[in-house]
């Protein structure tokens, strides 16, 4: 595949050198493989160590060695930055100063936990073309998740409005929301309310929810990301399917606890492969029918029981922009249990490859797994490859400017 220009580089900006988190996977992801096609890549992070994969690679790092906001030891500092990170804008300002850098594309990742509104503020005021990835609700909410966290529902309030401001949503305190709704007043200026920003949205479910707040001067495009592949390698066709599969945060937005109940009140089995803040409870009363894994590598699942898996129920009671492991699972023909306000029903085909239930409705969900243990569903396998990522992102790299 041709490179975008040989001439034209793109900067890659990330809060974390390493992978934090799915979206941060994603940007190093990004970089790797526009380094590989002869890009000129710089990935431009915040908090360090970088990795092994971009230290390796072609692509030049500039990691500023700024803790994040929840890593950083003066409680004082993680408040001013997080609003507002001066050295972040000055350090980009200077690298976009650097006549090998002309021209650059500012394609940004993530920003919220240590490089913040900053980062757009820089791309904007030197004039370069200026892109977002959006892997979240950050750019509109002052939580980043269009949820209420103390009500466990999906929040439909129009953000900073007065109802969003009175509202108690955030899953720590009122105060931290306070903080937040100061950050995002900054931000708006700099990202919602800024014309010159590029906008990639990781799905059309996220775009459908986000556009209505944006100001963009530019079309609203959709990007789907690549995804890490699991392989479970050639298994016995006679492997026993015996269990349904949840892989993911134990944590009530995500739905663990909804997991646990409709499989225990079926009377089946289950597997959690994942850790969180509910994860002790959860072990507590439900380990008699459920196998609870913690954290597994990719490669451990297959060991660990994924293989009988009946279906993968990702059970979130909130808007998931673009959830990859039902797209992981799906590539190994493990049919999978979505909610209906949830990205992941873009992926299924209702009684081909899954299943959809009413979204926080525990009752639904146990009529989806009652329906897929009569029906045992074996979807075809599908699969993602990263060329068509890379074609997709240089053909928008083309429409930035």
């Amino acid at each position: 595949m041709a490179p975008l220009d040989q001439n034209r580089p793109i900067i890659i900006a990330s809060d974390f050198g390493y992978v934090e988190g799915g979206a941060t996977a994603v940007a190093i992801k990004t970089a790797l493989l526009l380094a590989s096609n002869g890009q000129k890549v710089v990935f431009f992070c915040g908090e360090g160590p970088v990795c092994d994969e971009i230290a390796e690679s072609d692509v030049e790092a500039v990691c500023l060695g700024i803790p994040s906001i929840n890593s950083d030891p003066s409680r004082l500092d993680a408040i001013r930055n997080g609003v507002w990170n001066a050295r972040v804008h000055k350090a980009l300002g200077d690298l976009l100063r650097r006549a090998d850098l002309c021209g650059a594309i500012v394609h940004v990742h993530t920003w919220t936990k240590v490089l913040s509104s900053a980062v757009f503020a820089a791309a904007t005021e030197s004039g370069n073309p200026l892109l977002l990835t959006v892997h979240d609700y950050f750019a509109v909410c002052p939580n980043g998740g269009f949820y209420n966290y103390n009500q466990k529902c999906i929040c439909e309030r129009f953000p900073m409005s007065a109802s969003c401001i009175a509202c108690s949503c955030d899953k720590r305190s009122y105060v931290q929301k306070l903080w937040r709704m100061v950050r995002q007043a900054r931000q708006d200026r700099w990202v919602r309310n800024n014309p010159k920003v590029h906008y990639a949205f990781v799905s059309e479910y996220c775009r459908d929810i986000l556009v209505p707040f944006l100001h963009s001067s530019y079309p609203y495009e959709v990007l789907h990301n690549p995804i890490d592949h699991i392989d479970f390698g050639v298994t016995n066709a006679s492997c026993s399917k015996d269990a349904f599969l949840y892989i993911g945060r134990v944590s009530p937005e995500k739905g663990a606890d909804m997991f646990c109940e409709a499989v225990t009140s079926l009377g089946a089995k289950g597997i959690v492969i994942g850790d969180g803040e509910m994860l002790p409870e959860l072990k507590e009363r439900y380990s008699q029918c459920i196998d609870f894994t913690g954290w597994l590598k990719p490669e451990e699942m297959k060991f660990r029981g994924a293989t009988r898996a009946i279906a993968m129920v990702q059970p979130s009671r909130w808007h998931e922009a673009a959830p990859l492991t039902p797209l992981q699972m799906l590539e190994q023909g493990v049919p999978c249990i979505v909610p209906d306000r949830c990205a992941a029903r873009d992926y299924v085909e209702e009684g081909v490859n899954g299943l959809l239930f009413k979204t926080g409705d525990v009752e639904d969900l146990k009529r989806a797994m009652r329906e897929m243990l009569d029906r045992q569903l074996s979807p075809v396998p599908i699969r993602i490859d990263d060329e068509e990522y890379l074609r997709n992102l240089i053909n928008l790299y083309k429409r930035v400017n």
